[in-house]
């Protein structure tokens, strides 16, 4: 029990003595094998280009969900994001889920962003953010921008405890994040997941209900 409090006691002093000004501390590839009731149903793979003030952000997501070997949820996402100097620039986005077809992009316009989505277009405040949870910033923000079909986001972040989760073939300490909400339009829907980051500000694991199907990230790149 005193080794398990003097890890949480080093966690914490580095948690909150970081650089918050982004320290980029990710590898170029970053990835999560994706559980739905502890059975493997795809991945979720972030990777970066780090050159000079500019982070150029690819993401891909795929979720295959078989009864019987016969798929019956098929989900593909891949996205492109651009940071300056720690500040959100742009992202193109284009999700596939089952037939459905989401095309999407947001570009910063002076102290605005613009939103292009569903045939629409709109702008929202510079200082919102999109839900691409690698830049641990978003847990600051009350809205977010829904990256597959830029309807917004009203949270709430709930800082919770330090916790041990596994990762690869070993435990780490990571610091865990309660996310609830609401989608903003009437009866939208509920918002409710946990989410958890290390010592370095990475993005380690998520967790969240989908029709009472528990899906779980588990991150596979080692550090």
């Amino acid at each position: 029990m005193a080794k398990k409090q003097i890890k949480i006691f080093l966690f914490l002093i580095f948690f909150l003595f970081s650089n918050n000004a982004y320290c980029f501390n990710y590898k170029p590839i970053h990835e999560f094998e994706i559980f739905r009731n502890n059975k493997k149903i795809g991945f979720h793979k972030v990777s970066f280009q780090n050159i000079e003030d500019k982070i150029v952000v690819n993401t891909e997501i795929e979720m295959i969900v078989k009864f019987a070997k016969i798929p019956i949820f098929k989900y593909f996402h891949n996205s492109k994001e651009i940071w300056i100097n720690n500040q959100f620039i742009e992202a193109t986005t284009s999700t596939k889920k089952n037939s459905r077809e989401f095309e999407f992009r947001a570009k910063r316009e002076g102290t605005q962003i613009k939103i292009k989505s569903r045939g629409k277009e709109f702008f929202v405040d510079g200082n919102n953010l999109i839900t691409s949870y690698w830049h641990k910033n978003w847990l600051k923000k009350k809205v977010l921008i829904d990256s597959q079909h830029g309807k917004k986001r009203l949270i709430n972040v709930e800082k919770k405890e330090i916790e041990e989760i596994k990762v690869l073939d070993r435990t780490i300490l990571a610091q865990r994040f309660k996310v609830t909400g609401t989608q903003d339009k009437p009866n939208g829907k509920k918002i409710d997941y946990d989410i958890w980051y290390d010592k370095s500000d990475r993005w380690v694991k998520i967790k969240f209900y989908v029709k009472k199907s528990l899906i779980e990230y588990y991150l596979v790149t080692g550090y």
